[in-house]
């Protein structure tokens, strides 16, 4: 990199959708955008701006158009990349859709003395809404600096302490978004943490995001593993993403695919298997306990309704039709360990319509206390499906 007395921007003109919409870079960055930027950077006000086309290259930008909204900005031996918001808030990853290819860039360059931004345009909609704010703590936790940062957002971006944390967050971000459910993060001991992360279309952004943030939360003892869902063919993360998680190395990442499941029911009848979990997470949310809200992640399992054991035994079936019926979403349910082990060992009964029986070899004591710990006695309607009633025959017609 050239050494820069002043203060110098380089921006690509052309984004993405450029030619269709006629909107370019150096129209929406004016120059006291840029002045504004250079002071709160550099602490100088002259500066120089070039806007370059799609086949202009250099060590911070190839030759494509404008990814990642980004202008770079030198001065002396320091490099800036400063990612823009979006000039519309208005779906759940509109304006953040940039931001995990921005970092991709700023993190996988060799340049040692570097920074990276995020600078606030005007914008229509509301870019200070739950599911915002908890992007920009992600994006401040990753490394993110703020410019130009809304008032109804001022002092509400801040970093995220701990995995914990976060999960937290995106739990109640998730109860005020029902369609919020691209990334689930599930913890299953004090120091073991599951990543269940969608690649497709825009959901690999958040699922990129989260990486990124719990990446810099990780501790020596803790143990992180992401899980790349997708229903669509399976595809995985960007590989930018990919390289950028590989390089931070304390994640550990595995795609969901056939071969890993197959692996995983020929060798347990008890199938540890991530595509179960990941459709029971589809299916029925965030993980508590259906027989009594239980909701401490670490002792919540997904139970099969027809078990894994008898499907394998079943002569009729091909492997693929067993493996199809052991990780089916609507062949589960999420309980707790008590309720799980009282399940599968015939302690308490379910229904076709979903009904809770107990055993008559109990006595009245274990009864009692059945019912003091199972405070919900007729599962949801919407758990009662034709494949529910299915996989419920199955299970007791052995």
């Amino acid at each position: 990199m050239k050494y820069r007395t002043i203060p110098k921007f380089i921006i690509k003109r052309n984004m993405q959708k450029s030619a269709q919409t006629g909107i370019y870079f150096d129209y929406l960055i004016t120059d006291n955008i840029l002045s504004h930027i250079c002071v709160e950077v550099t602490g100088t006000q002259n500066y120089e701006a070039e806007f370059v086309e799609n086949d202009y290259s250099d060590e911070f930008l190839e030759a494509k158009y404008n990814q990642g909204r980004l202008a770079i900005l030198q001065y002396h031996n320091t490099v800036t990349y400063i990612s823009f918001s979006d000039e519309k808030c208005e779906g759940r990853n509109s304006g953040i859709q940039s931001v995990p290819t921005a970092f991709n860039r700023f993190y996988s360059n060799a340049h040692e003395d570097k920074e990276i931004y995020f600078y606030f345009l005007p914008c229509s909609g509301n870019n200070a809404s739950p599911y915002y704010l908890f992007m920009y703590r992600l994006m401040k936790t990753a490394g993110f600096n703020f410019l130009n940062i809304p008032s109804s957002l001022i002092g509400h971006i801040t970093p995220f302490t701990s995995i914990d944390d976060i999960i937290h967050e995106r739990k109640e971000n998730r109860d005020r978004n029902s369609g919020n459910n691209a990334t689930y993060i599930i913890k299953n001991s004090p120091n073991e943490y599951e990543i269940f992360g969608k690649t497709y279309g825009a959901n690999k952004y958040d699922t990129s995001l989260i990486c990124y943030a719990i990446s810099k939360l990780v501790q020596p003892e803790d143990k992180v593993t992401l899980y790349e869902y997708n229903e669509k063919n399976l595809r995985e993360l960007p590989a930018a993403s990919l390289a950028v998680l590989r390089s931070m190395g304390n994640i550990n990442i595995v795609n969901i695919n056939d071969e890993l499941e197959r692996r995983e029911l020929e060798e347990s009848d008890s199938l540890r298997s991530p595509r179960f979990n990941a459709r029971l997470l589809d299916r029925l949310g965030e993980r508590h306990c259906v027989l009594c809200n239980c909701a401490i992640s670490e002792i919540i399992q997904g139970a099969h309704i027809w078990p894994v054991s008898d499907i394998k035994r079943m002569v009729t079936l091909t492997f693929d039709e067993k493996l199809e019926y052991a990780t089916d979403g609507e062949n589960g349910l999420w309980m707790c360990q008590n309720h799980h082990k009282m399940f599968d060992t015939n302690i308490l009964f379910l229904s076709t319509a979903g009904e809770v029986s107990y055993s008559a070899d109990l006595t009245s004591e274990d009864k009692e206390y059945i019912d003091s710990i199972t405070t919900v006695t007729n599962l949801p309607a919407s758990l009662i499906t034709p494949r529910y009633i299915k996989y419920i025959g199955r299970r007791y017609s052995l």
